[in-house]
């Protein structure tokens, strides 16, 4: 902690962005638009110590009960809602049911690909797949089960398959009960992704596509189109929205 603070005082412009998910916190700390310290699973004391060395803070979360509600009305500090104004356009027809974390990472694709066509894959929790166009309109996209909630459920809704750990890779053709189960859910989401990059392809040819999340690891090397790996692209995205936040301190 000492070493940490003391890295800090050399920073001249410190911002914080908190990313509260659904499994983890993550935490960035931004000198102007560098990252220049990362961190997750952090308690609320540590962040306030790290707020009392920082300018301003955005915090992100999905859930309810927040570890951070007692951060919202410190000053300087920006608590991410339907109502915050953004960089970019919210076309979606029901703002205020938007995960926070779908709107940062739309607006962090403008970050990396300004007036591109972007799809944004999170392959977290759930693996969400987020639409915005060149004109930095958010158009929406789609929700489906993460990797282990897909074998949540195969052990759940069943009586006899057990519950494993995910895996890198598959074999397609699964020999037993085990690797029939990987087969069936690292092969099927390789083959969901790629079908969905498919098929904004087709209507968008100069899509850009960014993976990101806790396991978008799995999935860089098996898919068969070209994409583009940010792991940061939330934070990034938070990064953005702060600064565009800036004359409402």
């Amino acid at each position: 902690m000492l070493l940490l603070l003391l890295t800090l005082e050399r920073f001249i412009m410190k911002k914080i962005t908190i990313d509260e998910g659904n499994t983890s916190v993550k935490l960035a700390l931004f000198e102007n638009n560098q990252m220049v310290f990362r961190e997750s699973d952090l308690n609320l004391e540590f962040v306030k110590v790290l707020l009392s060395q920082c300018d301003r803070l955005i915090i992100s979360t999905v859930k309810k009960n927040t570890l951070f509600k007692s951060l919202f009305s410190v000053k300087n500090t920006i608590s991410l809602n339907p109502s915050t104004p953004l960089p970019i356009t919210n076309c979606y027809k029901t703002p205020h049911s938007l995960g926070n974390d779908r709107i940062a990472l739309a607006v962090g694709a403008t970050v990396n690909f300004p007036n591109n066509n972007v799809l944004v894959i999170d392959a977290g929790t759930c693996i969400t797949y987020d639409f915005i166009n060149s004109k930095k309109e958010y158009l929406g996209g789609s929700i489906s089960p993460g990797i282990q909630m897909r074998y949540n459920a195969l052990h759940h809704f069943t009586s006899q398959l057990p519950l494993l750990e995910s895996v890198d890779t598959a074999i397609l053709t699964g020999a037993n009960t085990e690797e029939s189960i990987h087969s069936g859910i690292i092969n099927g989401i390789l083959v969901e992704i790629d079908g969905i990059i498919k098929r904004y392809t087709n209507q968008y040819p100069d899509i850009k596509v960014i993976v990101t999340g806790g396991n978008a690891k799995f999935f860089d090397k098996g898919l068969k189109n070209t994409i583009f790996a940010n792991p940061d692209l939330l934070m990034e995205g938070l990064n953005k929205i702060l600064d565009y936040n800036e004359s409402y301190f």
